[in-house]
């Protein structure tokens, strides 16, 4: 008898034993998953947490002055016609240029008025500066000091002579090129034309921007 109730009392022993680890053990374990770790992130999850943070604005940018910026180079092709001493030349003429600033221009051309004698050869420094913010016609207005060389047949013996001038005329350009239409004025300094001091003359230019 005293062996039969040993083994009850030893069985209902286990019996609770195995109840508590029954409820205890899950609780325990709940406990431990919802505690927070200490441990430093790892860069995968400073990657995810930078990739959700948005970047910044890009910073607005000012007008652009295409061909005309400051910084570009220009180089020009132009042509056109005009008199002198009654007769008719044909002006071909090529130049270069710096923009100083959007829209102004500090350059040099060179031109010959040709397939007459005497023929003129003119060395001009000039400053351009265009209206760059219109839309598709461009204004410019200019102004130069010219350095003109008389050569070949010359029988009424011109002087070389010095002179100065303005130009006004549009632009119009698509990409990196453009095209000028305008008309040029040139006051002489000395009488080397009978007393025709200054001239009028329409001009034709095709430029390139780098």
């Amino acid at each position: 008898m005293a062996e039969r109730n040993r083994l009850q009392t030893l069985a209902g022993t286990l019996l609770v034993a195995a109840l508590v680890l029954v409820f205890l053990v899950p609780a325990a374990l709940a406990q431990t998953d919802q505690e927070p770790t200490n441990e430093p992130e790892t860069q995968s999850d400073q990657t995810v947490s930078q990739a959700t943070t948005p970047p910044p604005p890009p910073p607005k940018k000012g007008p652009d002055a295409g061909p005309f910026s400051k910084g570009k180079v220009r180089v020009g092709f132009y042509g056109g016609a005009g008199s002198t001493y009654n007769q008719t030349y044909v002006i071909l003429g090529a130049g270069v240029g710096y923009y100083l600033l959007n829209g102004l221009e500090a350059g040099v051309d060179v031109e010959g008025w040709i397939l007459q004698d005497p023929t003129f050869w003119k060395v001009t420094p000039q400053v351009r500066y265009v209206m760059w913010k219109m839309k598709s016609f461009k204004p410019y207005i200019g102004a130069f000091w010219r350095k003109t060389f008389v050569t070949g047949d010359n029988p009424l013996h011109i002087p070389d002579y010095d002179s100065y001038g303005g130009r006004v005329g549009i632009a119009m350009n698509k990409g990196r090129s453009y095209l000028a239409v305008g008309a040029v004025y040139e006051k002489f300094n000395d009488d080397v034309f009978s007393g025709d001091t200054d001239t009028w003359y329409p001009e034709i230019a095709f430029w390139i921007s780098f």
